[in-house]
């Protein structure tokens, strides 16, 4: 039976399971992962590199684990085999698609890489296409850069997107998932809280306005449903911000979280995105043909 589509497809039950990953221990965060997986939603997003923490640095190698589509993951922990703990399969209970972040093993690699488990087998998976190399970012010395953009759509028949951190700031990325059809853009983040912000008590880093503004134009400009997950915690000494949020295709901010751990459960629906459709027409009249000609022109 094919997957309703348009106003047919039923509510989806999202999840966001703001974590605070710990450097390269895979079994402790494997166990966090499949504990919040428990939740009863279609969708649980956990943030960028959520198996292995962010900064794995020269541990990248050890950590990288292969991603094979149909199949189950089998997590490495970067550990000496006589010293390697069991670690279960990830999220294999969970009623819906569970979105993780781990160091992909592959060649040209390893990437920095998203993958959509259902019930523990991998059904979709996204390399991370930009790679930060400034300020206390060095992704590009650790990882390979990925080549493609795809999507993937659940059993209730929700057409999905997903972007890693630094990819949601070209918005051409999103301009093509959003071109492809997509009802949900989803967002794995690993940013640290940077800047006071001055503007009242609404956030606690400067930086975590920023994401929800890009958030929020995202959502409005395609009519979509955007869901960002960051990590929580400190690393290194550095403290990452946390903010995760879910913007309603008219703008608005359906869901958001503060600094510390916790998951975020809001229901989302194809009503939200025709009643917010309606007064524009911006997706409907877009010309991609028009976009790729002239950026065919700006290439040496």
């Amino acid at each position: 039976m094919e997957a309703p589509t348009g106003v047919d497809r039923p509510a989806l039950r999202l999840g966001i399971a703001q974590l605070a990953p710990r450097l390269r221990d895979v079994p402790a965060n494997a166990a966090a992962i499949t504990a919040a997986a428990a939740a009863d939603v279609d969708i649980l997003l956990t943030p960028e590199l959520s198996l292995t923490g962010y900064d794995v640095g020269d541990a990248v190698h050890h950590l990288a684990t292969p991603v094979v589509t149909g199949s189950l993951l089998r997590p490495r922990t970067g550990r000496l085999p006589d010293d390697e703990p069991d670690v279960p399969d990830v999220a294999a209970d969970a009623a819906g698609d569970v979105v993780i972040g781990l160091v992909e093993a592959a060649p040209g690699g390893p990437f920095n890489t998203g993958c959509v488990l259902r019930q523990g087998r991998v059904v979709f998976r996204h390399r991370k296409l930009y790679l930060p190399t400034y300020g206390m970012f060095d992704e590009g010395r650790w990882f390979g850069r990925g080549d493609s953009l795809d999507t993937w759509t659940t059993p209730s028949g929700w057409h999905c997107g997903l972007l890693i951190c630094e990819d949601f700031w070209h918005p051409g990325l999103a301009y093509v998932l959003a071109t492809r059809g997509i009802d949900l853009l989803l967002v794995q983040a690993a940013a640290p809280g940077r800047g006071v912000w001055q503007g009242g008590e609404e956030d606690a880093f400067a930086s975590a306005d920023v994401w929800r503004r890009i958030a929020r134009t995202t959502a409005q400009l395609y009519g979509i449903h955007v869901a960002l997950c960051n990590r929580s915690g400190v690393e290194g000494g550095v403290m990452f911000a946390g903010g995760s949020l879910v913007a309603g295709p008219d703008g608005s901010i359906l869901a958001a979280s503060d600094t510390g751990t916790g998951l975020l459960e809001v229901e989302l629906t194809a009503g939200e995105q025709g009643r917010a459709r309606q007064p524009y027409a911006h997706a409907r009249d877009d010309d991609a043909r028009l976009v790729v000609r002239e950026l065919q022109r700006c290439l040496p």
